[in-house]
């Protein structure tokens, strides 16, 4: 079995009103035997693909998050409420589904706004048709000085907290560096956030946390 990816540098869903190339390489990709499609996306115009004929094949990963980190720094994508309908639509349509939760961050009430993300993930997702287990990617918040200089060169009044101080270092498998949370704190985002996928997913699999 091959597993391909389509999302690993671009989100297909946003341009999917223009091109339906999204549509059509999902229903390739049903008629496979050996092969599966994994699609990550931000957007909720997943109307369009509901009926398509995927016979399982493809799994899609929603990019989630709380209600003040897409609304302070993911600018033009589906808002919190939208990715929960959306991701609600391609369960009830048998689509095996995962959920991107990143970049988790640490901020004042952060642990009470996650809770909430994570209850209103239950309430919505409470009828998957897919045999397939609900998947959980957990990828704390991090930057290399390079994407920080262009953040700040097109957000110079950005609340982003992108303070050194604040970090540590991290070697990247391409060679570079970037800064994530320190060891303490990015334990206590793996530990609270897995207790919650836990409790309201109790048949879920994590698959990572980085």
């Amino acid at each position: 079995m091959t597993t391909f990816e389509v999302a690993s540098a671009g989100d297909p869903l946003s341009i999917e009103h223009i091109t339906g190339s999204l549509s059509r390489t999902i229903e390739f990709f049903g008629g496979l035997d050996n092969a599966r499609l994994r699609v990550v996306t931000k957007f909720n115009n997943v109307e369009p693909l509901l009926g398509l004929k995927h016979n399982g094949h493809t799994r899609f990963r929603v990019s989630i998050n709380s209600r003040y980190v897409i609304k302070n720094f993911e600018h033009n994508t589906a808002s919190f409420d939208e990715r929960i309908e959306a991701a609600s639509k391609l369960a009830d349509a048998g689509y095996p589904i995962g959920f991107i939760v990143a970049p988790i961050m640490i901020y004042d009430e952060w642990k009470e706004e996650y809770l909430e993300l994570f209850d209103e993930l239950r309430n919505r997702i409470d009828a998957v048709k897919s045999a397939e287990p609900v998947t959980f990617e957990l990828i704390q918040h991090r930057f290399t000085p390079v994407a920080k200089k262009f953040i700040l060169e097109r957000f110079p009044h950005t609340s982003l907290d992108m303070d050194e101080s604040k970090r540590t270092l991290k070697w990247g498998k391409f060679g570079r560096y970037k800064y994530v949370y320190p060891k303490e704190d990015a334990a206590e985002l793996k530990k609270y956030l897995t207790s919650l996928i836990n409790e309201k997913f109790p048949g879920a699999r994590i698959e990572y946390f980085t």
